[in-house]
């Protein structure tokens, strides 16, 4: 019982407690810092700006997501389908999505 109200009490103090900031100063880059190849750099933001649109595909809401993923080829795979006409659709369009995947390495 003492331990709980001990334990209010250290939580109630240090709540009521503000954070303390300190004064940033921003100096300017030293003269030849930064990236030695520029290309390295374009292919590292490249990498970063993948990742990112990686991530907010993974968070992004289902209409966006299946827009941005799957909406594309399988458009272009039912307009495949309907050319061909073939005898087993489903068949069809799942070889083609699996041929036709953008995503394959």
């Amino acid at each position: 019982s003492s331990l709980t109200s001990t334990t209010r009490c250290n939580s109630t103090a240090m709540g009521d407690e503000e954070p303390q900031t300190q004064d940033m100063v921003t100096e300017p880059p030293e003269p030849g810092a930064g990236l030695d190849d520029a290309d390295e750099g374009a292919q590292a933001q490249k990498a970063a700006m993948a990742t990112q649109n990686k991530m907010n595909l993974q968070t992004a809401p289902i209409r966006t997501y299946l827009d941005s993923t799957v909406v594309p080829i399988l458009l272009q795979g039912l307009s495949a389908l309907v050319k061909e006409r073939p005898a087993n659709p489903v068949e069809f369009l799942a070889a083609y999505l699996m041929q036709n995947n953008p995503q394959k390495a």
